[in-house]
């Protein structure tokens, strides 16, 4: 059974996990693409897709058989309202005592508002920060260098192949993480050493003030959703942060847009989530402004 359970800052949750959530129709444009369909289906649920901004689709929610990394999908600890591998961040976890240790948490979530040509959107997606790791590649890596590069340490480390010891868990370790990130195309890039001007080192907390605000329509699209990936980020004990800001000018329409990502991790169970924030804002100039109501008003 469900049981209410009280985040700081947040107010009481009398939520019992039999909803799950959906992913709105539209992707914004800095979404990761289609690629992560196939991290989505590892992670577990309709609520972790990410379409693409040409087009997005809904799928049914697959059986979850194992999580990448092994453990928490053999376990079933999957949030049936959210989708969430580790446990149900919403309610309090059974047999959890304060100071116990949490699995690692999987969250894959979209929200997005649209008005016009304005729109927000919010993204939280697994990094698979050990994956990455486990093949020795950066996450800039293509879907190609992916591929070659499990071809490389698959034959490496193939236990028919090479007897020394450890091996066998090690191409175990290679094997997961390619299922993990096979149909991965540069989606979950995070380009924090081409940007030392940018870099910023925040708290989850400070997170949350700073996204929150840049977020907030897309976020009243699905409260429960938004509290969902509130929790991710505040849980996070360092985020990595870029901020990218630029407005332009064109016909009489001021367009600012601003893209926010986060690298958020928890270290205390290994929790590391790629966090994108889009803010489009198009707002009619005063003058021109002005001039369409001067026309208006002509005679005709």
């Amino acid at each position: 059974s469900c049981r209410p359970f009280s985040h700081p800052g947040t107010a009481m949750l009398g939520l019992c996990c039999r909803r799950r959530a959906g992913v709105p129709k539209d992707a914004p444009l800095s979404a990761p693409g289609a690629g992560l369909r196939a991290v989505a289906e590892i992670v577990g649920g309709r609520a972790a897709e990410a379409p693409s901004e040409a087009n997005s689709s809904s799928s049914t929610t697959p059986a979850v058989e194992k999580a990448p990394g092994g453990g928490l999908a053999d376990e079933g600890k999957m949030c049936p309202m959210t989708g969430a591998i580790g446990y149900c961040p919403l309610v309090k976890p059974k047999g959890h005592k304060p100071g116990d240790k949490l699995p690692e948490l999987r969250v894959m979530m979209l929200l997005v508002w649209e008005d016009g040509p304005s729109k927000v959107s919010i993204g939280v997606y697994p990094h698979m920060s050990s994956q990455w790791v486990a093949l020795d590649l950066p996450d800039t890596s293509t879907k190609e260098e992916i591929r070659a590069q499990f071809r490389k340490l698959s034959i490496r480390y193939h236990p028919d192949k090479n007897q020394e010891p450890g091996t066998k868990e090690r191409f175990q370790e290679i094997s997961e993480a390619y299922a993990a990130l096979k149909d991965v195309d540069g989606e979950l890039a995070f380009p924090w050493d081409g940007h030392p001007d940018k870099q910023r080192t925040m708290t989850g907390i400070e997170v949350l003030r700073s996204f929150g605000a840049l977020g907030k329509e897309a976020a009243g699209e699905d409260p429960i959703k938004a509290q969902m990936m509130q929790h991710v980020v505040k849980e996070a004990t360092e985020c990595n942060v870029l901020i990218f800001e630029s407005e332009t000018v064109t016909d009489g329409l001021r367009t600012k847009i601003t893209q926010a990502d986060g690298l958020c991790v928890d270290t205390r169970n290994g929790s590391n989530h790629l966090v994108k924030v889009f803010r489009r804002v198009v707002t009619v100039e005063p003058a021109a402004a002005a001039a369409d109501a001067e026309g208006m008003d002509e005679p005709s």
